[in-house]
């Protein structure tokens, strides 16, 4: 079931879009602040936030939570909820690429949000999207949170490294990826190199996200 996350400050769009989702069959988490949002993505993995750009006068903006969600977690699709006639202009170009837009006074059917999500998933950064689409019935599941750990490997980063990057504890870093190679099936034995198992895995295409 794909894990969808909704920011929107106006308390009736927020759960009229939350209540249409969830009958669609999606899991839906939904809140009125950028920081409470932010707080909650590490925990939820959402597959998609969707984001209303303009969250009050206090605190981060939609475009603020947006760029940063595409920063942290690339893996994760981008819907922006506007109410400009013109969202590119809204945002001013300062909002990723793989956006997807949505303006408020044009969805005349609910149902065009789950377009746009499958439409904004179908644009993601991270190449495990590539490999879900391999048959191979041996492919590794991993976590969102999992796969960037391996993202971050991959590229040569330390553990020390990877939690400056994340703005987090070393040991924290060290338990992501300790859980990380138990859900790639490296089990502790001596004279294996487990960072560098993992990485072929990832690199060879034997992972997906979930």
């Amino acid at each position: 079931m794909l894990r969808i996350l909704i920011v929107e400050d106006e308390s009736f769009t927020r759960q009229l879009i939350s209540n249409t989702l969830s009958q669609q069959g999606f899991e839906v988490r939904n809140f009125e602040d950028a920081s409470t949002a932010i707080e909650a993505i590490e925990s939820f993995e959402p597959h998609v936030v969707i984001s209303d750009l303009d969250l009050g006068a206090f605190g981060a903006s939609g475009i603020d939570l947006l760029q940063y969600v595409s920063r942290k977690f690339p893996w994760i699709g981008l819907v922006a909820l506007t109410a400009h006639a013109n969202p590119k202009l809204a945002a001013a170009g300062s909002l990723p690429e793989q956006v997807a837009y949505l303006v408020k006074s044009e969805i005349s059917d609910l149902g065009q949000i789950g377009v746009a999500i499958r439409a904004t998933l179908s644009n993601r950064t991270d190449q495990s999207t590539e490999s879900t689409e391999s048959t191979d019935e041996d492919q590794l599941v991993v976590s969102g949170l999992q796969a960037e750990a391996l993202r971050m490997l991959a590229s040569g980063m330390t553990n020390q490294a990877i939690a400056d990057a994340r703005g987090t504890s070393l040991r924290a870093v060290e338990t992501l990826i300790s859980r990380t190679y138990a859900s790639l099936g490296l089990e502790r034995e001596a004279g294996r190199n487990y960072r560098i198992e993992a990485v072929r895995l990832w690199q060879t295409g034997r992972v997906r996200v979930e």
